[in-house]
C-alpha cells in the first residue's frame, strides 16, 4: 500500500475549516425587511432623538415626557372621584345639621335655616358632580383585556356605585324638604331659592309644586307666644308672589328631568297664580299708570302756563285749546302703545291666546303662557315641519289644559304652510 494513500490530508481539511469560518463571519445578519410604501409612524408623545457623530453609537436613545395636559387631565380625573365612604360620611354631617334644626322647640332663626340649606345645597352639587363623572373602570385597558382576573369585581364596583349615589341623593332631597315642610321654620325668598336649587341639582323636582304653594299660605308663627301659635296669611299678597328666576329654575329642573305633571303643577302655583301678578302689576305697570293718571293735571297746569305767553285769543280760551291738544295727543299715544305691547306675538312659539281675551289680561298673563309654551316646545316635536303630529295621553292632557287657560296649541293659521 502506497504512504501517499494512507497520509491524512490535512491540507484539504483545513482549507474547508477556513471557508466555512469566513462564511459564517461575512453572513448578513437576519433582518425583517420593510414594505417600502409603509408609512413612518410619528408618536406625537414620544420621540427618538439621534445621536450626534461626535456621540457613540451604543447611546440609549432619549424619548420626549408624555403630553403634561393628558397626564394632569387623567390624574385630576382620578382625585375628583370620592368614594362612597366620604360621601356617607358628608351626609351625615348634613344629616346631623338637619336634625339639630328639626329639633328645635322655637323658631328657628333665618340664619341658621339659610346655614343649614346651604349644606343641603354643597352636598347636592357634589352627588350631582359624583355622578357626572365616569366610573374609574369604566374604560377599557388592553391589560384588562388580556388579564380579566379582576373584571367581576370591577364590574360589580361600577354597577353599585351608581345605585348608591342615587340613595345618597334621595335620602338628602328627603332631608331637604322635612325642612321647608317643618312648622315652625318660616320660609323666606333666599330660603326657597336655595331649595329650589338643591332640588335641581339632584334632579327631584316632584316636591317643587307642593313647596312654591306652601311658600304663600304656610301659617306663620308667633314670636313669643309659649306654644306656639300660627297665623293664616294671605296667598294673594304681593309679598307671596313667586319670582321669575326661581319659577324658570324649578320649570327648567321639570322639564330637564321629563315630568309633565310636575311642571304643570309648578306654572299653577307660581305663574298662575294672583300674587304673581299683582306682583308684575307693581313692578311693571304701577309706574305707567301713574303717570298715566297724573297726566291731565299736568297736561292743564301746562296749558294755564302756555294760554299766558299769548295774546292772540282770551286765556281761557287758550287753556282749554291747549289742555285738549296736549290730553288728546297724550290718549292717543298711550293707546297705541299699550295696543302695540299687548299684541305682539313675535314672542310666541307654539301656544297663542285665544281670540276674545282682553288685552290687560294677556299683557298680565304673558309669563305664564311663555312657562306653558315652554312646557309645550319641551314636550312635542323638535321639527317644525312636524308640528301638529304629535299624540298620546300626555299630549292630548296638555293640549286639553291648554285650552282651559283661554290659549290655543298649535293655532292653524299660525303654522309653516298654512298662511
Amino acid at each position: 500500500m502506497s504512504r501517499h494513500a494512507l497520509r491524512p490530508r490535512k491540507d484539504i481539511c483545513q482549507l474547508c475549516d477556513f471557508a466555512l469560518v469566513r462564511q459564517s463571519l461575512f453572513r448578513p445578519p437576519f433582518r425583517t425587511r420593510k414594505p417600502i410604501n409603509t408609512p413612518r409612524l410619528l408618536s406625537s408623545s414620544t420621540r427618538l432623538a439621534y445621536p450626534s457623530k461626535s456621540q457613540t453609537t451604543t447611546s440609549t436613545p432619549i424619548e420626549r415626557s408624555p403630553n403634561p395636559n393628558s397626564t394632569a387631565r387623567s390624574t385630576t380625573t382620578e382625585l375628583d372621584h370620592r368614594t362612597l365612604e366620604e360621601l356617607g360620611h358628608i351626609l351625615q354631617e348634613v344629616k346631623s345639621i338637619c336634625n339639630s334644626l328639626l329639633s328645635t322647640k322655637g323658631i328657628p332663626s333665618e340664619q341658621e335655616t339659610i346655614q343649614t340649606l346651604g349644606k343641603c345645597q354643597a352636598l347636592a352639587k357634589i352627588l350631582a358632580h359624583e355622578s357626572s363623572l365616569p366610573s374609574l373602570g369604566s374604560k377599557g385597558r388592553a391589560s384588562s383585556a388580556l388579564l380579566s382576573i379582576d373584571d367581576s369585581a370591577r364590574t360589580k364596583s361600577s354597577t353599585t356605585r351608581p345605585q348608591t349615589l342615587q340613595s345618597l341623593q334621595d335620602e338628602l332631597s328627603e332631608y331637604a324638604y322635612k325642612i321647608m315642610l317643618h312648622p315652625p321654620m318660616f320660609i323666606t325668598p333666599e330660603a326657597l331659592k336655595l331649595y329650589v336649587d338643591t332640588q335641581s341639582t339632584l334632579e327631584r323636582p316632584e316636591t317643587l309644586p307642593e313647596i312654591l304653594q306652601l311658600y304663600a299660605s304656610k301659617p306663620l308663627p308667633e314670636e313669643g307666644s309659649s306654644p306656639l301659635r300660627y297665623v293664616e296669611q294671605n296667598p294673594d299678597k304681593v309679598s307671596n308672589a313667586i319670582t321669575k328666576s326661581v319659577a324658570d329654575q324649578a320649570l327648567q329642573a321639570a322639564i330637564d328631568a321629563k315630568q309633565l305633571i310636575p311642571a304643570m303643577d309648578i306654572i299653577e302655583s307660581s305663574y298662575s297664580t294672583t300674587a304673581f301678578r299683582r306682583a308684575k302689576f307693581v313692578r311693571k305697570g304701577l309706574l305707567p299708570t301713574t303717570g298715566l293718571a297724573i297726566a291731565p293735571l299736568a297736561a292743564y297746569t301746562l296749558a294755564s302756563q302756555l294760554a299766558s305767553l299769548q295774546t292772540t285769543m282770551e286765556t281761557g280760551m287758550a287753556t282749554n285749546v291747549a289742555f285738549a291738544g296736549m290730553l288728546a295727543y297724550v290718549g292717543f299715544t298711550a293707546t297705541i302703545g299699550v295696543v302695540a305691547v299687548t299684541t305682539a306675538n313675535d314672542q310666541m312659539d307654539r301656544v297663542t291666546w285665544a281670540p276674545g281675551l282682553p288685552l290687560r289680561e294677556r299683557w298680565a298673563r304673558e309669563e305664564e303662557r311663555a312657562a306653558i309654551d315652554k312646557v309645550a316646545g319641551a314636550w312635542g316635536f323638535r321639527e317644525v315641519w312636524r308640528r301638529g303630529e304629535e299624540e298620546g295621553e300626555e299630549w292630548d292632557a296638555l293640549r286639553e289644559w291648554i285650552g282651559l287657560k283661554g290659549m290655543i296649541l298649535d293655532r292653524t293659521e299660525l303654522m309653516e304652510g298654512m298662511e
